[in-house]
This record gives C-alpha cells, structure tokens and sequence, in this order.
C-alpha cells in the first residue's frame, strides 16, 4: 500500500476502536494479514470494501482508489486535505464561483465541437476548476460530523484526514 492508505487504513482502524485482532475478525482475515495491509501490502478490493464497512470510513475506498489504481488515479480528482465540514463548505462555494467565471469561456471553446490550439490552454484552466469543484465536494462528502464515533469516541471538528 502507498504510505497515504496505509496510514488512513491505521487511523480508521483507530478511530474505530478496534485492535488489528478485532479487525481481522469482523473482516475475516488472520492477524497476520491485518499486520501485513498495516505495513504497506496492498489488499483486495473486497477486503478494502469490508475495512470500508467495519471501521465506518468511506473515505478508505476513495484513498484506496485515488492511491492504488491506476484508473482511480487517473479518473479520479485528488484530494489532499478533508478538513471540518463548515470549511468544506466555504471551499465548495469558492471552487463553484471560480468555475462558474470560467463556464462561459468553455462554453465559447466547445459551441463548435473544435478545441482550436490558440483555445486550447484556456479550456484546460477551464477543467482545472471543474476538478478543483469535484475535488472540493468530494472532499466535503468525506469532512467529519460532530457527534459519536461507532466506537463511542467523540469525533470532532478537529479531526481531519489528510490524503
């Protein structure tokens, strides 16, 4: 695993309240193999899936995705920071202005399915706002709540997950 998931899949595992024992149990895998995914070796999708469910941390899923697959990688926007959820809003709002200034540009650039090579660096900083707005609700999708963890540990605002 990239140090990135690893980490997050180490912190999940911890905000969830579980031993790698405990862990291993509720995901049906040995010790051993928790251990493993814990130093750096990359699991399955079905076990990410099940790590996802057990420690009740979507989050997992996209880090897996956006740092071990290729296609993840490629499709997906990356997101470096999941801050609180009421800086996650105000990041939103400030990622929809700047792409709605840059909208009627594409809009010019594509009305004649031609990308010319002079439209061609304008259409480009016209999709980095639209991934810079996909990768700010995506990171707002995961912000954390205030509220009770799963394992009864108060999650607050504070908590951010760093990717």
């Amino acid at each position: 695993m990239s140090s990135v998931f690893t980490r997050l899949a180490i912190q999940a595992r911890h905000n969830a309240g579980l031993t790698q024992e405990a862990a291993a149990e509720r995901i049906g895998v040995a010790l051993r193999t928790i251990a493993h995914y814990e130093a750096g070796r990359i699991p399955a999708d079905d076990i990410v899936a099940r790590m996802m469910q057990v420690y009740r941390a979507p989050y997992l899923g996209y880090a897996y995705l956006s740092q071990e697959s290729e296609v993840g990688r490629a499709l997906l926007p990356q997101i470096t920071n999941v801050s609180g959820i009421a800086s996650g809003a105000m990041q939103i709002r400030v990622a929809i202005k700047k792409a709605v200034k840059m909208y009627d540009r594409l809009e010019e650039i594509c009305c004649d399915d031609v990308i010319s090579r002079d439209e061609q660096r304008d259409y480009e900083r016209c999709w980095s706002e639209l991934d810079n707005l996909m990768a700010s609700v995506t990171a707002m999708k995961f912000s954390p709540r205030k509220g009770k963890s799963p394992a009864g540990a108060t999650a607050g605002l504070s908590e951010r997950i760093n990717f």
